[in-house]
This record gives structure tokens, C-alpha cells and sequence, in this order.
């Protein structure tokens, strides 16, 4: 505990000791009492009951009777307890030296009455009013933030929290639109509550307590995104150039449930699987999405949403090498949105291709499309050429052991991944004895830069942005 004290007051503006984790020997008002004066922050007690969604096993009396005899900046306690064991009011525990959050917990949903629920808080008499509710559609977030906005105007502090995937936005944004603080765990894995953030991440990744109402909000959509690197290569580009901007990742599943928000945020990355779909509820295409009939990136210009597929840059920029030594015949792996970015810039260059996918069906109609041959992906070992592209995820992490093509048939001058993770694939590393290879960092990097350019209008710092890509992957 103390170990933990001590890392907790090197990020967190605030300290919560959950009690009720704790073994009852140890919630003694001097043990309690010199733990608060290690952390060296304002400290919140909480022993939440197990009918509350905490782990204290007692009774309301006894719950009580540990909380009195406790000191420190805050106690948190539930509305439940006030009311049925308090008459619904904490005038009965205004003689301990503290101040009072009265907490309400649904673990289930975000009920559409937030009013009433805000009303039974103020009611007990509370210094601090938390609402903490599962987020099951985006709006939630800003149902709660609409209530903080309420309790802003009638001066009483309140603390919300949106549990889940879909509460990360106000995980991450609410200190900056009117809650007292934000919670975040001390590491990965020890969350108190479902879609907590770490403290470091809210802290560094996402500076939570420099978010105020005139930052701009980007990040990406998809589903799911607990995988993707954009934030931790966006955010730290923003701050470089000193921008009063966050990157957020939104999980999202039901695109059409979401799509009425889109417009709230200043621009997107998109990826799997809303690539195709985004593109019903856009203003204008570029003519990158009109050649791959998908977008992967939104920018919001006075309302109007534009769509851009920079992946055909990113693409172009990973095979300029290649295409100075000379490329006339090519064979692509895949048929998805990847690949055809590949397929787009292939074309320009009027390279002889072939396609080779899974499905024949599939190859054959994405090749016509772009007047390519197509073969399916089990006889990869037939075809050579000056340039091979691997568009498929087969390498991916966690499935590193995997290639799409035999090692004794790399037949190719340039050989090119899009599998950014591991940073050396199975079939790069089989290739480099003979052949010139191309890793997918090299396209994550050059789309996510043109990413932020379109967003920003600001050259991105693509050096920073590929240090951070490498990193973290060598994690």
C-alpha cells in the first residue's frame, strides 16, 4: 500500500484509497491516517459496499461507524447508504473533518432522468456530488456532461464519470468540461472501475489537467481501437507543435448510432470496419476515396465533413525506393481496403499486377476493377516479379510465426509488408537475404503524418512520429 502511495503521488493530483480492497485489521484511523500523510495529495477515502458495486462486506452500521472514525480530505460515500441507514441527509456525520462526496453507481446504464438523480444527491448534503454511470451509447457522455454543466451553474462541485469503453471520452476530457477530477489506475490491470485509463496515460499521453473548453478533439473510430498506436503517435505531434488539441481513441461498434456526433470533433482517423461506411454520412470525397471507394481519415471544416484516404499516400511514400530502381510487374496480396490503396498507386505506375487473395471469386472482381490478373493467395509460390506487397494480415501480431508466402519462393527484387506489428515479419525477415525490404512502419508513419496535416495544416514532425512508432512496438 505505501509502495503504492508513493507511485500514485507522482501522477495523480488526487489519491483515492479504496478501503474496501483492504483487510479490516487495516482500516485503523492510524494506519489510515499516516498513509494519508505519505501520499502527500488530497485524499479521498472510499469503502464502497458490495451491494454498490465495492468489495466491503459489512453492514451500513459498520460501514459508518469505520468511516467516522476516519479522517482525510474526502469521504465518498453512496446515496443508498444515506438514504436507508442516514434519512437521506449527512447532517448526522457533519462533526467528522472532512468533506462528504455522496456517490451514485450504475454499473448497468445511464439513466435517461440524470436530473433526478442529481436531486437526490444534492439532497444529502454533500460538499462533492459524483455520478459514475455505464455508458452504453456515446451520448451518454454528453447527457452527464450536460449535468455537470448544471451543477457548474448552481456552484456545486460534482465529479462524472462515464464506465466503459464508451465512456473514455469523458474519462479523458471531463476535468476540462466541468468535473472535479477524473479517475485513473495506478497500472493496467488494477482498474477500480470498467474502461479506466491509467493515471500515467491521463496524466502524460493525454494531459488531462491542461484540457480545457477550447481544446480541439480528434481521434480514431473503430471497433476495437484498445489496439491502435495512433494516440500514442498523435498526442505527443499535438503537443510538440503546441497545440491545444487531444487525439482520443472511440471504440465504436454502431457507426450509424454515432454518426449524429461526428460533427462535434474536429477531424478522425477510421479504421476496421467503418473504412466504407463513414462514407454515408460525409459532405465531400477526395479523389483518394473516390479510387478506393473507402476513407480513413475525416476532417471537419466549419461543419462539413471531408474524406480522405491518406493510405494511398502513405503507400506511395513507403514504395518511393522502389519504384526509382524500377517497377513493372508486381504481384499484390489481398483485397481489402489495404490493398486496394496498393491497387491505386500500383495503377499510376502502370505496373503489370496480380492480384492473389483467399477467395478467387473475390480476387477476380477486385482485379478487373483495376484491370490486374488475379490468381488465388495458395499459389503465391508461382509468381515472381519486381515487387511484391503483402496487403493481407497474415504476420500480424500475435500470429508472428505466420507468412503468406514460402521462403524458397521469394522470388522478388522489393519486398514490401503492411503488417507494421511485429516491426520485422515473418516473411521480411525471409526475405531480406535476397531482396530490398520495406517494413509497414513505413507506411503507418507517412499516413498518419498526412493525417495531421489535412487536420492541423501544420508539417507534421515525422521523425518524432516514427521514434514513438518504434518504440512502442519495441515494447
Amino acid at each position: 500500500m505505501e509502495d503504492s502511495i508513493a507511485r500514485a503521488r507522482e501522477v495523480g493530483g488526487v489519491i483515492e484509497f479504496r478501503l474496501d480492497y483492504l483487510k479490516p485489521e487495516h482500516l485503523t484511523p492510524g494506519i489510515v491516517a499516516r498513509w494519508a500523510e505519505l501520499a502527500q495529495r488530497p485524499v479521498v477515502l472510499t469503502l464502497r459496499r458490495r451491494a454498490n458495486g465495492g468489495e466491503f462486506e459489512g453492514s451500513e452500521e459498520v460501514q459508518i461507524q469505520i468511516l467516522k472514525s476516519l479522517c482525510a480530505d474526502f469521504i465518498d460515500i453512496e446515496i443508498e447508504t444515506i438514504e436507508s441507514f442516514l434519512g437521506g441527509s449527512l447532517s448526522a456525520l457533519k462533526g467528522v473533518p472532512c468533506r462528504w462526496i455522496t456517490s451514485y453507481h450504475n454499473f448497468l446504464e445511464t439513466p435517461e432522468d440524470l436530473a433526478s438523480v442529481y436531486r437526490r444527491l444534492r439532497k444529502s448534503g454533500a460538499d462533492v456530488v459524483k455520478i459514475a454511470t455505464q455508458a452504453l451509447r456515446f451520448d451518454d457522455n454528453f447527457r452527464l456532461l450536460a449535468q455537470a454543466e448544471v451543477a457548474r451553474q448552481e456552484g456545486v462541485p460534482i465529479v462524472v464519470a462515464a464506465m466503459g469503453e464508451l465512456g473514455s471520452f469523458l474519462r479523458i476530457m471531463g476535468t476540462g468540461r466541468g468535473s472535479l477530477w477524473t479517475y485513473g489506475s495506478l497500472q493496467k490491470g488494477l482498474e477500480s472501475a470498467p474502461g479506466q485509463f491509467t493515471a500515467t496515460e491521463l496524466a502524460t499521453l493525454y494531459s488531462a489537467d491542461r484540457i480545457d473548453e477550447s481544446t480541439q478533439v480528434y481521434g480514431v473510430i473503430g471497433w476495437p481501437v484498445g489496439h491502435s498506436l495512433s494516440p500514442q503517435v498523435h498526442n505527443p505531434a499535438l503537443q510538440q507543435l503546441g497545440l491545444n488539441a487531444r487525439y482520443l481513441p472511440f471504440p465504436i461498434k454502431d457507426l450509424g448510432g454515432f454518426a449524429s456526433d461526428l460533427r462535434r470533433f474536429a477531424g478522425f482517423s477510421v479504421t476496421i470496419p467503418h473504412k466504407v461506411q463513414i462514407l454515408d454520412f460525409v459532405d465531400v470525397v477526395d479523389e483518394t476515396v473516390r479510387q478506393t471507394g473507402a476513407a480513413n481519415t475525416l476532417v471537419n471544416r466549419s461543419g462539413k465533413l471531408f474524406a480522405y484516404n491518406t493510405d494511398v499516400y502513405g503507400t506511395e511514400q513507403a514504395l518511393l525506393k522502389a519504384f526509382k530502381d524500377g517497377v513493372s510487374k508486381a504481384t499484390l496480396l489481398g483485397s481489402g481496403g489495404a490493398a486496394r490503396a496498393a491497387a491505386v498507386v500500383l495503377r499510376a505506375r502502370e505496373c503489370a499486377v496480380t492480384v492473389l487473395a483467399r477467395d478467387a471469386a473475390k480476387a477476380e472482381r477486385f482485379a478487373a476493377e483495376f484491370g490486374f490478373a488475379s490468381d488465388v493467395l495458395s499459389r503465391a509460390a508461382d509468381y515472381s516479379g519486381d515487387l511484391l506487397v503483402n496487403a493481407t494480415s497474415v504476420g500480424m501480431f500475435p500470429s508472428v510465426d505466420e507468412s503468406p508466402v514460402p521462403a524458397d519462393a521469394l522470388d522478388y527484387r522489393h519486398v514490401f509488408d503492411m503488417v507494421y506489428n511485429p516491426l520485422e515479419t515473418r516473411l521480411l525477415r525471409e526475405a531480406r537475404h535476397r531482396s530490398s525490404v520495406i517494413g509497414g512502419i513505413e507506411m503507418f508513419v507517412a499516413q498518419a503524418a498526412r493525417q495531421f496535416e489535412l487536420w492541423t495544416g501544420q508539417r507534421a514532425p515525422v521523425e518524432s512520429m516514427r521514434e514513438i512508432v518504434l518504440r512502442q512496438l519495441g515494447k
